[in-house]
Order: structure tokens, then C-alpha cells, then sequence
């Protein structure tokens, strides 16, 4: 199994999520982990593939993201140019 590394306060984040939607996160990247892709992780827009990947939850009218990559040095780099080319 892969580890998990977090980064800023994004793990403090996660658990201050309801804990359905944590739950439905936690699993999303357990799969992640195994080398497997849940279903309702789809690829960030403005990254230029899938090399970083967003899960998005609806929970009582709220919605909770969690952006997530398996291949961090390609991440990082698709990251970087996305800055460069103005897009936060």
C-alpha cells in the first residue's frame, strides 16, 4: 500500500469534515492507495491530465473537496505550469 502524504493542514481539514463525507474521502484514497480509482474521483481541470485527481462530496447542502495525486513529481510540475500560465 502506498503511504499517504499530507500537506499544509489538509489532514487537520479532512477530519473536520461530517463524518459521512470523511468517510466517503477516506475510502476514495484507501482505493488510491491500492493502485485502484474510485469512481467518483475525476481528474482537477486546468492540470492538463490525470495526475491529480478531485473527489467532491455533497453533504446537507454543503459540498467538500479533496484534491489527491499518486504520481507527485508529475503533479508537481503540471502544477507549476499552471501557475505560470495565470490560472489561481
Amino acid at each position: 500500500m502506498k503511504p499517504v502524504h499530507w500537506v499544509g493542514s489538509s489532514r487537520e481539514d479532512l477530519k473536520s469534515f461530517p463524518t459521512e463525507v470523511k468517510r466517503d474521502i477516506g475510502f476514495a484514497l484507501d482505493k488510491a492507495q491500492r493502485g485502484d480509482k474510485h469512481p467518483s474521483a475525476k481528474p482537477l481541470q486546468g492540470f492538463g491530465g490525470a495526475s491529480v485527481l478531485e473527489i467532491v462530496e455533497n453533504h446537507e447542502g454543503d459540498t467538500y473537496r479533496a484534491v489527491y495525486t499518486v504520481r507527485f513529481e508529475k503533479a508537481q510540475e503540471d502544477y507549476e505550469q499552471w501557475l505560470k500560465a495565470g490560472k489561481p
